[in-house]
């Protein structure tokens, strides 16, 4: 596949497209072999309390440990099955799910599905739901509303009535906007 990006930074930097490539391929390499030091969802009970405890020093949501989303990247598509690629927008995408700390640091990225499944089957089967499901310490996620609500997963009142339930959505977008923080970043 052709990346006319990479001469480019060659040119910007003074080095040959290849080298180019072959830095990139290694650096990308180290960051994987390093992902589950630096990404890691909370197992623990202590884990749990820990997460929980950073969240309610900057926050108003009691019981949370993050927020959870999922961002299209988009993708050459591919030329088998294609076509699970195309998200809703008519574009090939890759929909990827991340959650993420009171410090905007990733605990979870799961980049294993096409553009065109809904985040909420990507939740119900992502490898962090079971560990959410059976927490006995009663903490939870910051969701939209394509999440449900759940036990573990609280997202904003659909049609708020009440100015109590207007206030919680202001809450919650106020705080579930740091997942979107977190991956502009990237």
């Amino acid at each position: 596949m052709r990346r006319p990006w990479i001469s480019g930074v060659g040119l910007d930097v003074g080095i040959h497209q290849t080298t180019v490539s072959k830095i990139i391929d290694k650096v990308s390499r180290e960051i994987c072999s390093k992902k589950n030091q630096w990404v890691k969802f909370p197992a623990t009970g202590a884990m749990f309390n820990r997460a929980k405890d950073e969240w309610a020093a900057h926050n108003t949501i009691p019981h949370v440990i993050g927020a959870i989303d999922c961002t299209h990247v988009k993708i050459i598509k591919p030329y088998v099955h294609g076509d699970e690629y195309i998200n809703r927008k008519g574009v090939s995408t890759i929909n990827v799910q991340a959650t993420c700390n009171s410090r905007e640091m990733f605990t979870s990225v799961n980049a294993s599905w096409p553009g065109s499944v809904h985040d909420s089957r990507i939740w119900y089967n992502s490898p962090i739901y079971p560990i959410m499901y059976n927490n006995q310490k009663r903490v939870c996620l910051l969701g939209d509303s394509g999440y449900g609500v759940t036990p573990w997963m609280l997202t904003p009142f659909k049609d708020p009535i009440t100015n109590i339930q207007k206030y919680f959505n202001r809450i919650h977008a106020r705080e579930r906007v740091i997942i979107a923080a977190a991956v502009l970043i990237c």
